[in-house]
């Protein structure tokens, strides 16, 4: 029996009201094994990154949360208030967006984004502070911590930019990353490296990494099972080499093909 960081279950969101509304997600269940590694696929609009921003109660005020549960150590946190979700995102729950540039802050470096994570989450104190965030950017394999600490984000290449956003999601020591789409903007070679790192990270940290893609070479490199999504529902799930040499569904037969 695995042990289960977090389980989604009959996960529903829409958006809009009455005869002008319509659900994203629909009756979503999924459960992530701590330590593992789990791909959550589909192609745009398929729901995949609505479900992953409900774990964070991170949504769009336009959207509702019409049923489910998701339980992470014991919680539900559709349930728990704002300050305690609050307070477990960066803790808890660290995050990976698609396009780092847009969700780091321009008017501050690099160094003083993962304090801030640093602050709010540890006990450190500020050279306690400094000599972490070196460590960090240290472990996510960039070359010149003190140089990119001191670095605005638009100062620093792509790839660069998302090793700094992985060292800002593992600050605060999550149970869990969520990472969405954390390679697409970058070139063929750079994502290898960073594919390479996530799974450094899992194995090191003992992270529980929710993958977010469209990318089935990404999925079959990095995960331990895949969660298939069409419509906003799950369509097939299962441990990932089996889910990719035998898929089940004609859905997953049809991104198999498309990606050959």
């Amino acid at each position: 029996m695995k042990d289960i960081v977090v389980s989604i279950k009959n996960l529903t969101v829409s958006v809009g009201q009455d005869k002008h509304k319509k659900h994203l997600v629909s009756d979503v269940s999924l459960d992530i094994p701590k330590e593992e590694i789990v791909a959550l696929v589909g192609e745009s609009g398929s729901g995949k990154t609505t479900t992953g921003l409900s774990i964070g109660r991170l949504l769009s005020p336009a959207l509702t949360i019409e049923k489910g549960s998701i339980i992470f150590d014991g919680q539900d946190l559709l349930s728990v208030d704002d300050q305690t979700i609050q307070r477990m995102r960066g803790k808890d729950i660290g995050f990976v967006f698609q396009d780092p540039l847009q969700a780091f802050n321009p008017l501050f470096t690099i160094g003083f984004q993962i304090e801030e994570v640093l602050k709010y989450h540890t006990d450190l104190n500020r050279q306690e502070r400094q000599k972490q965030i070196l460590h960090l950017l240290d472990t996510v394999e960039i070359a010149d911590p003190q140089r990119i600490s001191k670095s605005y984000p638009h100062q620093l290449s792509g790839g660069m930019r998302q090793r700094a956003m992985i060292a800002q999601a593992i600050a605060g020591n999550p149970k869990l990353i969520i990472a969405d789409e954390p390679t697409s903007s970058l070139d063929v070679t750079i994502q290898a490296k960073i594919v390479e790192l996530f799974k450094e990270l899992n194995r090191t940290l003992k992270l529980s990494i929710l993958l977010i893609t469209h990318d089935l070479g990404l999925v079959r490199h990095l995960s331990n099972e895949v969660v298939v999504m069409k419509e906003g529902k799950v369509v097939e799930a299962g441990h990932t080499k089996a889910v990719l040499t035998e898929p089940k569904h004609h859905y997953t037969r049809e991104l198999l093909e498309a990606a050959v």
